[in-house]
């Protein structure tokens, strides 16, 4: 029976109200994780622009002082906050969901506390160690690093409001202002100077466009949280819980160490041992490979405060076993089909640094396939930080980081870039193997499995 032109108007309008209804429940449970990396996206595009913006402002030699001393600044400022950027996702996200908003102002209180301490410290021990960097990189880049330490705390603070923003699920306001604005604002501000100094400038300007743009951010990220976080947490007498609190952070710290140790252990080993020509056709490809970990951070950053909040809600840990799974799919499936397109293009995209950067094709495919190992394991280091865990995730890391020293003093004078490659993976697949003995051990589940729980541990 053929049906009327009314019966096919109700239908069609049924199936555009199935269609936007599925189309708003997977935005409302995924949303976050896309923003977060067409924020990381966006960020690594000004990252790129901003070397090309820097490097032709500057000329090779300014360049090359501007890049270490704000190199320097950057890990110190990630470091500053004596890991109490990264606990804030566990313990805000705890605190609220229990309404403890007591413990929460305490929290708040003390990571300030701990952060502007943790740059004061940073910052000490670039002065007491500037005579090797200057005896090393010249008087010029003495003073350029001088500049950078004023803007190590707002780096700090800004780094902790991320953290601060995840544990409610902002991940848009916790990563536009560090990733977009401040990068953004450094080549507004170095584009603007060049002009001025008509088409050059030199590496003390380009660090004051730095710190600029540095307190800009921190500005920004303050403006996005302060109310909202005296909304979620009412005025309430601070609470304290400073051994707790202590507990978290010092292996946290330890595995922030770690991970900087394993990320550039090869980079240093092989400078160490190769020619200059080596080290460049290996840092490029990092940068090509390092276009992976987009994903990983992206799920990480979305789930962190998932994982905490049903961590703090259940007493067995193998309640997490099904978010797990969840965010293990998101980061699978994405990360392999980005890995095997970026092994395909790579001679391509290598081409763009230079012809002779064509022999960087294999390290960089080797390099991307540690990538996609990684990441078929999931966001399992944000899990185990958030499930308390941040013990067996720096010693992860630690692990991961000694076996690529020994492999890349093995490998890398004989080898190269291949031979510094193979030891990353190497050194990431120990990482890996670590993560999965944590997850058995601590959890009580396998991190592979879809949902599954595994016996409880004995």
């Amino acid at each position: 029976m053929a049906r009327t032109p009314e019966a096919e108007i109700i239908e069609a309008s049924s199936r555009a109200r199935r269609l936007t209804g599925a189309l708003s429940r997977l935005l409302a449970q995924y949303g976050s994780a896309v923003g977060a990396l067409g924020v990381r996206l966006g960020a690594a595009g000004l990252a790129y622009l901003l070397q090309i913006v820097l490097a032709r402002a500057l000329g090779a030699s300014d360049y090359g002082t501007f890049s270490f001393a704000w190199s320097l600044v950057t890990i110190g400022g990630f470091l500053a906050t004596l890991g109490f950027g990264q606990i804030a996702v566990r313990f805000l996200a705890q605190y609220q969901q229990a309404g403890q908003h007591g413990l929460a102002r305490g929290f708040l209180r003390a990571g300030l506390m701990a952060t502007f301490l943790g740059s004061l410290t940073m910052a000490g021990m670039a002065i007491i160690f500037s005579p090797v960097i200057e005896a090393g990189y010249g008087h010029l880049c003495r003073t350029v690093l001088g500049i950078g330490l004023i803007a190590l705390p707002f780096f700090a603070l800004t780094d902790f409001m991320e953290g601060v923003a995840r544990s409610q699920g902002w991940t848009i306001r916790a990563l536009v202002p560090p990733y977009l604005v401040r990068q953004g604002a450094i080549i507004v501000l170095v584009v603007l100077a060049a002009i001025a100094g008509g088409g050059s400038m030199n590496a003390e300007t380009a660090m004051f466009a730095a710190l600029s743009a540095t307190i800009t951010a921190m500005l920004v990220q303050a403006g996005l949280l302060v109310n909202d976080i005296d909304r979620i947490f009412p005025p309430a007498d601070p609470v304290s819980d400073i051994p707790g609190w202590r507990a978290a952070a010092i292996p946290t710290l330890l595995s922030d160490l770690a991970l900087l140790a394993r990320q550039n252990i090869d980079l240093i080993v092989l400078g160490l041992l190769a020619p200059a020509a080596s080290v460049g056709l290996y840092f490029a490809a990092t940068r090509l490979a390092s276009l992976l970990g987009l994903i990983d951070f992206a799920v990480g950053a979305a789930f962190g405060h998932r994982f905490a909040r049903v961590h703090d809600a259940n007493s067995d840990p193998r309640a997490l076993a099904p978010v797990y799974a969840e965010a293990r799919r998101l980061t699978l499936l994405p990360g392999l089909a980005a890995a095997l397109l970026l092994i395909a293009l790579a001679p391509f995209i290598l081409k763009l640094f230079g012809p002779d950067f064509s022999v960087a094709v294999l390290p960089a495919r080797i390099l991307l396939l540690a990538g996609a190992l990684k990441l078929a394991l999931g966001p399992a280091e944000d899990m185990l930080n958030m499930a308390g865990q941040p013990e067996s995730v720096w010693r992860a890391n630690a692990v991961g980081a000694l076996v690529m020293a020994i492999l890349c003093l093995l490998l890398a004078r004989d080898l190269g870039p291949a031979g510094a490659a193979i030891a990353a993976m190497a050194g990431t697949a120990a990482t890996l193997v670590m993560l999965v003995i944590a997850f058995r051990r601590h959890l009580g589940f396998w991190p592979f499995v879809s949902g599954k729980t595994a016996d409880a541990p004995r």
